[in-house]
């Protein structure tokens, strides 16, 4: 997708009606937008930075200061109060520049009006479309226009233990067969070949949910022609998840059942520990947990690879999620100080700073791989494009898709599984539909 570069200014959003009415719930009232002045007649202008990620609080302080040194007519404070994001859209007082995890609920706000048109940017210009596009995926207020620019791009796919690969002369898979045979190879030495922790269910959902589903499912087209049949949705559908996702119910049962005997009474703090002692080969999670484990065990050699879900090379993809976007909500009351800010961040310098300090990847067009090995593993994937958003993420969330996962760890009924999802998609889609909202 292409967007205009050639002038650095928001698109300015005025009198936008209708924000609140699918958000009444949240908002109480309809959301206001006035026109968006720049007025601040004292010297120094003080902009509100609406920053949802505490563990980068030292880190962006420290960019808020260099920020400051080159703008001495620009005051950034950094409000890490993410609850009190859409009380001030009530009272018409939002921040300046905003951070957020870009998914399901994001999108509702974006649908809705809450967020400028960055497409004016010339930052815009600068990110992969491949990963822009993630952004438009949860919904836009009009075609064509950008709500936020992606900043960190996270990838999750399968941490390894490489001591363990090495010792026992298995290859990284690169199909399911081989991820098989890896299996099978370790079960046959006494080593566990997956850590599991499906006590969270979370960990369930991310972990096995959205690596084979989204390895043999097309995750967007499935879910936009979900959304297509709006409250009409039912049983003879063109598309549901028992007519869909069965094929995925053999692979998911192999995965839970190549995790230790115990992964139904395993939280995530416990699997760190136990994969840190090397308890297990692999582990079904992302780079927040490299952390975790190289402060357990600063010995332990890891690498990760996407999950190969199918027999072809060419299929596999690797699960992603925009773990921060910037945006303006509309009415700032500081735009071209929030637009200079957000230039700012996006510095080479500054954004791969960012990316590096996270095991995350950059936005940008052309970038560079990160630099931690650990997760180098992934970075041709991402290079080229093949990524995809967790299935468990599209779903509303009065739909209990964790809750249903975790039932399916505990008697692995997959029938029952995709039988579920469909009935309490098609309640809420139901309702939804009733009310006007998606």
């Amino acid at each position: 997708m292409d967007h205009p570069v050639s002038h650095t200014r928001i698109r300015h959003r005025r009198g936008i009606t209708g924000v609140a009415t699918s958000i009444v719930l949240l908002i109480a009232g309809a959301l206001g937008c006035s026109g968006m002045g720049t007025g601040d007649d004292s010297r120094t202008v003080t902009i509100r930075f609406l920053q949802n990620k505490s563990e980068v609080i030292g880190y962006f302080n420290q960019v808020i200061a260099k920020f400051e040194a080159e703008n001495p007519g620009i005051r950034v404070i950094q409000d890490n109060n993410e609850d009190g994001f859409i009380p001030s859209l009530v009272r018409n007082s939002p921040p300046d520049v905003v951070t957020r995890g870009w998914a399901y609920a994001s999108g509702d706000l974006a649908r809705r009006g809450v967020f400028e048109d960055l497409s004016g940017l010339a930052e815009a210009g600068r990110i992969n479309p491949d990963i822009q596009s993630l952004v438009a995926e949860w919904g836009l207020s009009e075609p064509d226009t950008i709500p936020a620019l992606p900043y960190s791009l996270t990838a999750a796919g399968v941490i390894y233990n490489e001591d363990l690969f090495e010792e026992h002369g298995v290859p990284v898979p690169t199909t399911w067969d081989e991820f098989v045979a890896a299996c099978e190879t370790f079960n046959a030495a006494g080593v566990t070949p997956i850590y599991g922790t499906f006590r969270e269910p979370w960990t369930v959902a991310q972990g096995v949910f959205d690596y084979v589903g989204g390895g043999t499912v097309d995750v967007e087209e499935f879910y936009s022609a979900l959304y297509a049949e709006g409250g009409d949705f039912g049983p003879h559908s063109p598309v549901t998840f028992s007519n869909t996702f069965a094929d995925t119910l053999e692979k998911m049962d192999y995965v839970l059942s190549s995790s230790q005997p115990n992964a139904a009474a395993r939280n995530y703090v416990e699997g760190n520990a136990a994969f840190a002692r090397g308890e297990a080969a692999m582990y079904l999670q992302g780079p927040w947990a490299l952390s975790e484990l190289a402060n357990a065990n600063p010995d332990l050699r890891v690498g990760t690879f996407p999950l190969p879900a199918t027999n072809d090379p060419a299929d596999t993809k690797v699960r992603v999620n925009v773990d921060l976007a910037l945006a303006i909500p509309v009415g700032a009351k500081h735009p071209e100080e929030a637009t200079k800010f957000i230039e700012f961040l996006f510095r080479e310098d500054v954004i791969s700073a960012y990316n590096d300090d996270n095991s995350a990847f950059s936005t940008l067009s052309g970038a560079r791989a990160p630099e931690d090995a650990r997760i180098a593993g992934l970075a041709p994937y991402i290079d080229e494009g093949r990524f995809y958003q967790g299935p468990s993420q599209y779903l509303p969330p009065a739909v209990p898709v964790e809750g249903n996962l975790q039932v399916y760890v505990l008697n692995r009924n997959g029938e029952a599984l995709l039988r579920n999802l469909d009935d309490d998609y098609r309640r809420v889609a139901a309702r939804n539909a009733n009310r006007g909202t998606l």
